[in-house]
């Protein structure tokens, strides 16, 4: 019965890398609420042989009203330490706070007093909603994308597909606004890994060059952690209210 079982499930994987990305939007689509932590290294855009490292904290809601974020979102960006907050960033729908908490600056997106921020990708984000987004891109303009499935691995702990995403002579910023711009000589490798058992994306390893200067790369690896779906999150994670902006020195962005 057990190899019978084993045999089902084995029929019932999927066979190729955009069955995948359907299960995997699919699964994304029953999310309602995440919070996860995120580590992250990447190259430092102003130092190549440089590596950046960050822990984030990361709360969202999603705000299907919202076409161009998608989500009410709360994002700690901790020190090395994981202790205290250099950096937040905070979105209710109608407003955008991001706060330098070391030097108290704070930069304000105001959507009511300036709605035109609703027609402009203002904030991205490497959500698994904006991730569901990417992969609907993907699979609605395959003739830009070259996506190949790889073999299955261990990724921190849990059974996974792999999946590359490569994107060439085009440039991209994640998120629900998601566009490709031209960028001759521009190639964007992505690999996915994706549980087995639920499609849900738990890391991301990117690798990016110029045709022009191919040993000149930049990465950035991510993966996510302590996940919890569909349980309440606070109202005030969202808190965008000005008594958050006491003691900062504020600027208000204009379109």
């Amino acid at each position: 019965m057990v190899l019978a079982g084993l045999f089902v499930l084995a029929c019932n994987q999927p066979k190729n890398p955009e069955q995948i990305l359907q299960k995997s939007i699919a699964s994304i689509d029953t999310v309602e609420t995440v919070s996860y932590k995120q580590d992250m290294w990447r190259t430092n855009p102003r130092s190549s042989d440089d590596t950046i490292k960050r822990f984030r904290e990361m709360y969202f809601k999603r705000l299907k009203s919202d076409s161009i974020v998608g989500v009410m979102g709360h994002w700690k960006m901790y020190l090395y330490d994981k202790t205290n907050v250099m950096f937040e960033d905070i979105y209710d729908g109608n407003r955008l706070i991001r706060k330098n908490n070391s030097d108290s600056v704070a930069v304000v997106y105001d959507l009511i007093k300036y709605p035109e921020w609703k027609q402009t990708h203002f904030w991205g984000h490497n959500t698994l909603f904006g991730m569901q987004y990417e992969f609907k891109k993907v699979l609605n303009e395959k003739d830009k994308f070259v996506i190949t499935l790889l073999n299955d691995t261990i990724f921190n702990g849990s059974d996974c597909y792999q999946l590359e995403i490569k994107l060439e002579d085009f440039n991209t910023m994640p998120g629900f606004a998601m566009k490709l711009d031209s960028a001759k000589g521009v190639v964007i490798c992505n690999k996915y890994f994706i549980g087995q058992s639920n499609f849900y994306p738990i890391g991301m390893h990117q690798v990016s060059y110029n045709k022009g200067e191919p040993e000149k790369k930049y990465f950035l690896n991510q993966y996510y952690y302590d996940i919890k779906f569909n349980l309440p999150i606070e109202e005030e994670q969202f808190n965008t209210s000005d008594e958050l902006l006491k003691g900062f020195n504020v600027r208000e962005m204009k379109p």
